[in-house]
This record gives C-alpha cells, sequence and structure tokens, in this order.
C-alpha cells in the first residue's frame, strides 16, 4: 500500500533527477511537516537526501525518525551511512557494530559493516578478513548448514552455462563494466544467464538483456532464487556484487551451482566457504595474497577489468594549464574514500606545487556543512580556501565534460578508484596512485600497468608527492600524456574487451574442468578449517579434540615430536618449519606448554603466531599448578589426584611429570614449566597474542586458554571461548 505523501515523494524524486534540488529540498520538508508523526515519512525524506548528497538534511530526518521510533533501527543503519559518506569511519563503524549486537541476523547491517571497513584506513588486513569470515559461517547457517556441491555434468559436447548474479546491470560501475563482456561472449563455448536484483533499468540494462537470458529476481527470495538457478542447470555462478548494496550473496550459501565465483563489482574475499574461487589479477592481487582470502584466487592475464568508453564520451580538451596558467589537480572519486591521511598528502602537493588549485567532486558537496568541513581541513593545513573547489553532482555526459578542468587526477587510499580512474584516463588525464596492501588499494594501479604507465604509482606517501609535484612541473608530459592516454588505452588489454572476454571464458572452463578433477579437494579447501593439534600423541591414545572442532568445517592436522605417534607432520613446538606461514585457522595444544624450557615458551608462541591466519586462535591447556599447591600444602603430594586414561594421577606428577611415561629416553616428556591461570594468559599475551580468556577447572587440575592473533572485542572473545573451553 502506498503511503499518503506518495505522489509528494514521487514530485521530490522527479526534481532531484532533474537537478532541481532547490525544490527537492522544498518538497521533502513539506512531507516531514505535514506527516510529522510519521517514521516513515522520515525516513523515505532522509533516504531521498541522502541519495543526493544532503547529508545534513538526511541527519535530521534519521534522528527524526529515531526519536519517534527509538526501537526501530532503519533509522541508525542510515545514520551509520551519512557517517562513512562523510568519510567519519570512526562513528560508522561503531553505529554498525553497535547495531549487530542488536540485530545480529540483519543481512544489510552485516553487508554495510563489511564494505564500510573497506574504505577506513584503520581496519586491518585481520580484522577485514575475520568480519568476513564471521558473515560466511552466518550465511552457511541462515542457509540451512554446508550444502554438497551439486552434480558436474560433463561440457565437452556443450556451451558452459554462465550465470552472472548483480544488483546493478544499468548504468552502475558494475553494469558498465559487464555490458561489453556479456554481450561479446562466443555463443558456441557459453551460454549467459543474468538473475538482476536491482531497481534500475536503463539503456545498460536493455544492452544485457538482449544478449542474454536475464531473469529479474529483485522481488524473490533467496530459495527460489537458488531453485530458479538449478532449474536453469547453471555450471558457473558468478556473483558480481560481493558485500554492496543490493548483494543476493546470500544465495550463493545455497550452492545452486557446482562451481562458484566471484568477480568484479567487490574488493575482499567475500568470507563464503562454499565460493571457489575469485577472479582477479596480477597487479590487484600478487603472490602472498592468498590468505587475505577464503576463495582461491584465479589471476586473469588480461586483466581484472575491462573498460569500454560510454558512447556519449566528449573529445578530450586542452590541458589547462595552458588556459589558466596554474596546475590544477582533481579527484571525482565518492567522499567516503577521503580521510585524515590522504588530505595531508594533497595538501602537500599543493604546498609543493606553488598557485595550484583541487578539484573535488562528489553528490555530497551538494551538502553545506561537509563543504565547509572539508574546505576547513585544507586551510588547517595552510592551503588558502581559494584554492579548492568543491562541485556536487552533474549528469555523466556533463562530468566527463569537467575533466577538461584538470590536469593531473589525484587517486585516494587505501579505497581507490576503479571506473573514475578509467574516465579520468579516457579524458586525457593521469592518475597519480599509492597501492596498498588491499585489492581495493589497487584499482589504479592495476589500470595503469594495465596500459603501461606503472610509473604513476607511488611506494609511499613521500613518493606519492613527488610523482605528483614532477607531473605538474613537466608541462611537456603533460602535454604529452593528455595527447595520448586515449590512444594508448585503445591499444591496451584494458580496452581489448574480445581478448578480455575469451581470458575469460578459458579461466572459467579451466576452473570447472579443474574441480571435476579434484573435487574433493576443492571441496575439502574451500568448505572446511584447518586445525592443527600441536603434541597430538598417537591417534587412539593421545589428547582429543575440544568437541567445538568435531564438525565438518574443520579438518585436524596432527603435529608430533614423536615418529611412533603416526603423525601428519613430524616436528615440535619449537620448530614447525613444514608448517606454512598463515596456513591454519586455529591450534589445539594439550599438555604441551609445561614440557618446555622458560626460555623456549616465547620460541613456541612465535611459531603459532607465524602459522597462523590473521584471524586465527590457539587453544591451550595445561596442568593447574594452583590445584596441585593446594594439595602438596595438605601434604597429599602422592595421592591421586584425578584418574586419567593413562592412570592415577598425584600432585607429584602434576609438578613434575607423569611418572609412568617420563624416562632417559624420553626426556621430551619432562615437566620444565609451571603455571597458574594468571600466569599463563600473562604469558601468551606477553608473547604477541593480543585478546586472551582462560579458565580454571580445579576438579580437573587443568587451565585452559583461549588466545586469538588479532585484537577482537570482549564480546566477540566471550563467545569464542564459550565455543572452545569445556563447560566445567
Amino acid at each position: 500500500m502506498k503511503p499518503p505523501y506518495y505522489n509528494l515523494l514521487q514530485q521530490a524524486q522527479t526534481c532531484a533527477q532533474s537537478a532541481r534540488f532547490i525544490e527537492m529540498l522544498a518538497i521533502g520538508r513539506q512531507i516531514i511537516e505535514n506527516f510529522s508523526s510519521s517514521v516513515d515519512a522520515a525516513l523515505d525524506v532522509g533516504a531521498l537526501f541522502l541519495n543526493f548528497g544532503y547529508l545534513t538534511h538526511a541527519r535530521r530526518c534519521f534522528e527524526r525518525a529515531r526519536m519517534l521510533a527509538p526501537n526501530d533501527l532503519r533509522a541508525i543503519v542510515n545514520l551509520a551511512n551519512v557517517a562513512r559518506d562523510a568519510g567519519n569511519h570512526h562513528e560508522s563503524k561503531q553505529g554498525y557494530a553497535d547495531l549487530l549486537k542488536q540485530a545480529p541476523n540483519h543481512p544489510v547491517i552485516r553487508r554495510n559493516l563489511l564494505t564500510s571497513l573497506e574504505y577506513d584506513p584503520a581496519s586491518s588486513d585481520a580484522e577485514r578478513l575475520a568480519q568476513a569470515r564471521a558473515w560466511g559461517r552466518w550465511a552457511i547457517d541462515r542457509a540451512g548448514g554446508v550444502r554438497v556441491r551439486p552434480v558436474m555434468p560433463a561440457i565437452e559436447q556443450r556451451p558452459l552455462r554462465i550465470g552472472y548474479v548483480s544488483a546493478d546491470f544499468c548504468q552502475h560501475t558494475v553494469g558498465l563494466f559487464v555490458k561489453d563482456v556479456i554481450t561479446t561472449h562466443d555463443r558456441e563455448r557459453v551460454m549467459v544467464f543474468a538473475y538482476s536484483a536491482g531497481q534500475v533499468k536503463d539503456w545498460v540494462t536493455d544492452a544485457i538483456m538482449a544478449a542474454c537470458q536475464f531473469r529479474d529476481v529483485a522481488h524473490v527470495g533467496d530459495t527460489d532464487v537458488a531453485a530458479l538457478i538449478l532449474q536453469d542447470k547453471i555450471d558457473i555462478l558468478v556473483d558480481l556484487s560481493g558485500h554492496t548494496a543490493g548483494s543476493r550473496l546470500t544465495v550463493f550459501a545455497y550452492r545452486p551451482a557446482p562451481v562458484l565465483v566471484n568477480w568484479l563489482g567487490y574488493f575482499a574475499t567475500t568470507g563464503l566457504p562454499c565460493m571457489d574461487a575469485v577472479l582477479l589479477d596480477e597487479w590487484h592481487a600478487p603472490e602472498g595474497f592468498e590468505s587475505k582470502f577464503t576463495e582461491s584466487i584465479i589471476r586473469l592475464a588480461a586483466g581484472r577489468f575491462c573498460y569500454q568508453p560510454v558512447p556519449y564520451a566528449p573529445e578530450i580538451a586542452s590541458s589547462p594549464w595552458q588556459r589558466n596558467g596554474h596546475i590544477t589537480f582533481g579527484c571525482f572519486n565518492n567522499t567516503a574514500k577521503l580521510n585524515e591521511e590522504v588530505l595531508d598528502v594533497w595538501a602537500r602537493i599543493l604546498s609543493a606545487v606553488p598557485d595550484s588549485r583541487l578539484i573535488l567532486k562528489w553528490r555530497t558537496f551538494n551538502d553545506d556543512h561537509l563543504r565547509e568541513q572539508v574546505t576547513g581541513a585544507f586551510v588547517e593545513r595552510g592551503i588558502a580556501a581559494h584554492r579548492i573547489e568543491l562541485r556536487g553532482p552533474s549528469f555523466h555526459a556533463d562530468l566527463l565534460k569537467e575533466y577538461a578542468d584538470i590536469d593531473i587526477a589525484l587517486d585516494p587510499f587505501p579505497f581507490t578508484g576503479g571506473l573514475t580512474s578509467c574516465e579520468a584516463l579516457w579524458m586525457g588525464v593521469p592518475i597519480v596512485t599509492w597501492p596498498q596492501s588491499r585489492v581495493v588499494s589497487r584499482q589504479t594501479f592495476a589500470i595503469l600497468s594495465a596500459i603501461g604507465l606503472p610509473e604513476l604509482a607511488a611506494i609511499d606517501a613521500d613518493d606519492y608527492v613527488r610523482i605528483a609535484a614532477d607531473l605538474a612541473c613537466n608541462q611537456g608530459q603533460l602535454r604529452r600524456l593528455r595527447g595520448t592516454l586515449r590512444e594508448k588505452m585503445q591499444q591496451s588489454p584494458l580496452c581489448d574487451v574480445t581478448r578480455f572476454t575469451r581470458t575469460l571464458e578459458e579461466a572459467l572452463h579451466a576452473l570447472y574442468h579443474e574441480i571435476v578433477r579434484n573435487p574433493e579437494e576443492y571441496l575439502m579447501q574451500q568448505t572446511s578449517k584447518t586445525l592443527l593439534h600441536v603434541g597430538a600423541g598417537h591417534p587412539e591414545s593421545g589428547a582429543k579434540i575440544p568437541s567445538a572442532f568435531h564438525t565438518q568445517e574443520w579438518r585436524e592436522v596432527r603435529l608430533d615430536i614423536d615418529p611412533v605417534n603416526e603423525p601428519d607432520i613430524l616436528g615440535s613446538m619449537l620448530d614447525m618449519s613444514a608448517v606454512a606461514d598463515e596456513s591454519v585457522d586455529a591450534i589445539f595444544s594439550a599438555h604441551n606448554i609445561e614440557h618446555l624450557y622458560h626460555n623456549e615458551i616465547p620460541v613456541a608462541l612465535r611459531e603459532f603466531l607465524r602459522v597462523l591466519r590473521p584471524d586465527g586462535f590457539v587453544v591451550i591447556n595445561c596442568p593447574d599448578l594452583q590445584a596441585a599447591a593446594q594439595m602438596i600444602a595438605e601434604d597429599r603430594m602422592m595421592d591421586v589426584a584425578y584418574n586419567s586414561p593413562a592412570g592415577p594421577v598425584t600432585p607429584y606428577d602434576i609438578v613434575f611429570s607423569h611418572r609412568l611415561f617420563t624416562g632417559r629416553d624420553k626426556p621430551f616428556m619432562a615437566h620444565h614449566s609451571g603455571f597458574t591461570l594468571k600466569v599463563l594468559m600473562g604469558t601468551v599475551v606477553s608473547n604477541g597474542f593480543l585478546s586472551v580468556g582462560g579458565k580454571r577447572r580445579p576438579a580437573a587440575f587443568d587451565l585452559w586458554v583461549v588466545a586469538t592473533k588479532m585484537k577482537i572485542p570482549e564480546e566477540q572473545l566471550r563467545v569464542l571461548a564459550e565455543q572452545v573451553l569445556p563447560a566445567s
């Protein structure tokens, strides 16, 4: 049922789309005044204002909605979105985290949290990976648990059936990138389906619809979408959204196709255990990036992107410095990508190039408060206000014309440009970028590398300033670049849509055949985590792993120093060189640490940290000297403290080692260290683990500790401890 203010809202929307923003604001205020007690009116008008960059007006609407309905999470979600778009990443992150506590199963909140972390320069690789993995576990649970891979029919005598899933089959970054690939697919080799979860349909949508089997699933539930994909007998299902707006990544948790792949629309791991692969390239993901992904990385030889300009792109204008007498830098990226370090570096560039100017353009510069805030930030850094020009939104054709006003584009970081960078280069504007440790920070670097200009990529902040300042001083080079960039792009792999599409088809065929040949290996790789059981003992008589690891999700790998115990890996806590760096998700060490000398304990814990993934954790179990000391103080050293599978255990055995298993022939069985809970937890933290929780079990005479490689919130640590430590 349409709300009573529906017609007014439509009028405001029409005004906004025609760039009649004053009228839009007036109608929005009229709706708020006339429907002052309506939460939905405040939310709908706030969303309209937010979509067209009026952050302050949007914030007021959402705060009004929160006042009217304090328990309605929609207002709080939107306030976090406002903070993100304004570049207030700490506020945004805290908002999403608080929301997640209140609504842990809300898909939009979970999705927004993950995406916002990619904008936040303070978020670590480990934190982003851990959050993505948590999302993956949530999605699998939501879908009813781990699903078996569907049967993989032979494809030798028929086309490979590829399904693309996206909410952005329209004039959006993803739609513009993928449109020409879909229309260029070899129909003898592939049959293409598009599953559209978006609301917008335009000329890009029309082109895609004409080139494939098009399914509108915007209003279809996950289980029904999965059933439709199965009905279409898709061989490879390709997600183009990741965790961005409108994503249907939760459908992939149902495993509706034999092979699942992520490509193009996202810039990090999905965290989904059943996702087989992610399509990147050597520039986005150099060797060593595997630890940042739950998926296997396939590096496309032709690059991750394939750019085709829009048909209405204007001709390249002459260099603006020739008209203006000064250099003009510019950036047309989302203001959510701005942060203090970006502003610092850009201010240094403006200081290094006298009388230069900076043009920033994004829809949020419709907002007066943000304009004042950004201008003030440069003034605080010694840059006069008249050197900063902030422009609001415009139609795409007009935006492209505005590159005529820019000599050199400056790329934000860590979230760099994608389509924006392609368009700047197409309009003859060189870009200075700074690739870092995130895939999203390497987008422009990949584009520059594909067209033969990697020298515009900096190695650090100082290098970024140097490259930009040197380029500004070399007007001959600027003139040459402006005159040759478009041709350079046209002749590069970046714009060779036929070559790119054939490379993509080959990669997908190869992946399908690889999984057909090794289905169990891929299943193990993608649906399980690795538990390294250190000092495991013999399979029949050794330590038993905690019940939390007795699931399909976990795969136990046993390491032991004694070959008699038939370990998977022969080695010790002090030398686990047979285990690769960051290759295991968890470590379980039961009654081992007390066998080490005091000076060996840091060595072992450093080995644990080395082999753990960034979001990994260790569970350590050892004797409780405090409980043993109590019996010793009562002169009961040789009394039985408890009975173990190996026989009775006394306080003497707890302190010095079990007499039945210690001798000169087995020196590694002797005890050389001892712990109370306080000492054990302190030892773990002082040797590099960042979060630790533990418990005593006096009746069992043992201690249990769980410690994480990365810092995690107290509540998250408590949940983990409840999962992996014994109840009593």
